[in-house]
């Protein structure tokens, strides 16, 4: 199996920072339903956010949204950052002898079967050590996979379009990207606690739960904002695309919006409480907060309800905060829209690994 970071997937780059200067950077996140585009620049140790977009895929028409977002930019941009979610990925923590990164991808290469569910000839993989100097024999190790059609379809999508890939990553990790290289608040990502962040897209959910800037626990809930979206579409009588206008602007109908959405809340509820329970039993240590990101947490009442049901502190977690943005930037709609942006964000600041 070629290593995936000797070809052009990269399903993890390292988390830690350096210095190279570049100037713009374009993180797209393609997803479902929407494609979000973020576009940055670096001038010295200051991240401006260029430019954003976000464009909803009419009929399934992928290629087409996706030349609409780009030619939003305002340099031209050849180059993107993008990522892959959901069925078909994969990210798995196990602990092996300890071993360079370079002789860990070789070994992790040949025995890749032993820890994902797919055919070895079908997929990519690469590894992460997360404890640089362990204390024992062993070291702990993120190791994601990710089907090779799906990578082979997305690089066939955007080359057709006339753009070259730099990058293709995994959502969480694109999220944990910003943690690493923005300049989080101590509170956020307080040493030796459990922060667990919940990224709710359109159909499928990523939570992802982080010790001081590193990811220990990722796992995909498959619940998105689809469901929701047709939870409404039944209990009103609706077609789905008018039940999504209800669901962003719900006006009058906000509690028979919640009430439509309540049993889609309370299985997130339930698993997130098996996620939580599984880990704090593993580790040993609780989770201190929730962060919730993503276009399905915008929905009214959802993080109250997290809240209320999991006992813990929640908040809305903005991307944005670490950023610089340009005076002329039109304030009000981005401050609506700032939770879809976060993996486009994370993939953009690969630029500056």
């Amino acid at each position: 199996m070629s290593n995936i970071l000797d070809g052009y997937f990269g399903l993890i780059r390292k988390l830690i920072p350096d210095q190279q200067k570049k100037v713009y950077s374009v993180g797209l996140d393609i997803g479902p339903a929407e494609c979000k585009l973020v576009q940055l620049a670096k001038h010295a140790d200051k991240i401006e956010l260029v430019n954003w977009a976000i464009e909803p895929v009419i009929d399934g028409r992928l290629a087409d949204t996706i030349q609409k977002i780009i030619t939003s930019l305002d340099a031209v941009s050849k180059s993107v950052y993008t990522a892959i979610s959901g069925k078909g990925t994969l990210i798995r923590f196990i602990e092996m002898p300890v071993m360079s990164i370079e002789d860990l991808r070789n070994s992790f290469a040949l025995e890749a079967d032993k820890y994902f569910p797919f055919a070895q000839e079908d997929i990519y993989t690469d590894c992460f050590i997360l404890d640089p100097n362990p204390k024992g024999k062993m070291m702990n190790v993120m190791a994601a996979s990710a089907k090779k059609e799906l990578i082979d379809q997305r690089v066939k999508l955007l080359s057709e379009l006339g753009y070259h890939v730099d990058f293709i990553g995994l959502n969480p990790i694109a999220q944990i990207n910003i943690i690493n290289m923005l300049d989080i608040t101590e509170d956020d990502v307080s040493k030796d606690k459990a922060i667990a962040i919940l990224d709710m897209g359109e159909s499928v959910s990523n939570l992802t739960i982080v010790i001081n800037k590193m990811p220990w626990f990722i796992r995909d809930i498959f619940i998105g904002g689809q469901d929701f979206t047709k939870r409404i579409s039944n209990a009103l009588g609706v077609a789905l695309k008018e039940a999504e206008e209800i669901k962003k602007n719900p006006g009058a109908k906000k509690q028979a919006v919640s009430n439509a959405c309540e049993l889609a809340t309370m299985n997130i509820i339930r698993e997130l409480r098996l996620s939580f329970d599984y880990f704090s039993t593993e580790k040993d240590i609780p989770i201190d907060k929730l962060f919730l990101t993503g276009g399905g947490s915008m929905l009214q009442g959802v993080a109250e309800t997290l809240e209320k049901n999991l006992g813990i502190e929640i908040s809305c977690w903005n991307p944005l905060s670490s950023l610089s943005l340009p005076e002329d930037m039109p304030q009000e709609d981005i401050n609506k829209k700032f939770l879809k942006l976060g993996v486009a964000i994370g993939l953009a600041l690969y630029e500056y690994d």
